[in-house]
């Protein structure tokens, strides 16, 4: 029985050798110092925008955020449509030029703006942080909490959104025995539930929002604004310490997780921030009993479970 199997002649012919030469090896280009302070070539629109960009950034690095702004609006002006990963960013310096200007009003806008424009994981977290950032500055602590609780939803394992949300649950503790008058507005404010974190599609679609108020005895209620009940479920200041020390204790944890991955520099950053972590739980007075416990239970991951469990 024969085959019907065909091939083409050149499948058996010789392979003809490539002789093609060789590439000129790479040369890097070298610039001066703060070469971006020169004159520029006005004829060349993507020269100009990186210089511009270039020029803002030192600005901001020496603090001069005033004329970081205003040559980061020149830039922006410049930028061609279709390159937004640089528009983006250019925007981003813009808010935080804006927050450090105390302009808190036009940072929130811009970022909101760019909230809208959220391609992917990465746009998000940018965005979060940025607002982040922002309500620290505007000491919203509500707001600022909301924000890193989303960061975290994404990266959970990032020890510093861990170790930024630890403060301010801190922070926020502190703050409540300021809370007198429940009536007050200032006194009533909102804060994406963590079980609601998980199924968010993207920024600002909370899926449970809890609002907080303050009663007569100085703790922290929430209420859900959807329900009309008139009954109300009160955190006291001992469960915000404790969701503090547990998210102090989970960022210890991944830092030393990723300290065999660190050397130099970045190997002392991390053992510092250990120590300072370590030294704020003593501040707090969590007995070394309760770090223990914590800590016996790690290959089941309990911090996450537990804040999982006790967070509303």
């Amino acid at each position: 029985m024969e085959c019907d199997f065909c091939f083409e002649d050149s499948v058996f012919s010789e392979t003809r050798e490539r002789t093609g030469q060789r590439g000129l090896p790479y040369i890097a280009k070298q610039r001066e110092p703060e070469w971006f302070n020169e004159d520029l070539n006005p004829d060349d629109l993507v020269e100009v925008h990186t210089v511009l960009k270039f020029r803002a950034d030192l600005s901001y690095r020496q603090e001069d955020f005033e004329k970081a702004f205003s040559e980061y609006s020149d830039c922006c002006a410049l930028i061609p449509p279709a390159n937004n990963a640089m528009r983006r960013d250019v925007q981003e310096s813009q808010a935080r030029c804006l927050m450090h200007l105390g302009r808190h009003k036009e940072a929130l806008e811009i970022a909101e703006m760019l909230a809208k424009g959220v391609g992917n994981t990465d746009h998000l977290t940018g965005v979060l942080q940025l607002q982040a950032n922002i309500h620290r500055h505007l000491e919203n602590l509500h707001e600022e909490v909301t924000c890193l609780q989303q960061l975290i939803s994404l990266h959970p394992f990032n020890p510093q959104f861990w170790l930024c949300l630890a403060q301010s649950y801190m922070s926020l503790c502190l703050d409540i025995s300021n809370f007198k008058d429940p009536s007050q507005n200032n006194n009533r404010f909102s804060l994406c539930s963590w079980k609601s974190l998980g199924k968010q599609q993207c920024i600002g679609d909370v899926t449970q929002s809890i609002d907080f108020t303050v009663s007569r005895d100085d703790t922290l209620g929430y209420c859900n604004e959807s329900d009309s009940s008139p009954s109300t479920v009160y955190t006291t200041k001992e469960e915000l310490w404790i969701w503090s020390c547990a998210c102090f204790i989970r960022a210890r944890l991944l830092f030393q997780f990723i300290q065999p991955q660190h050397a130099s520099f970045v190997l002392d950053n991390n053992l510092k921030t250990q120590e300072k972590i370590e030294k704020q739980l003593e501040k707090v007075g969590l007995l070394e009993e309760q770090k223990i416990l914590i800590e016996e239970v790690r290959p089941k991951n309990p911090i996450y479970y537990w804040l999982y469990q006790s967070i509303p």
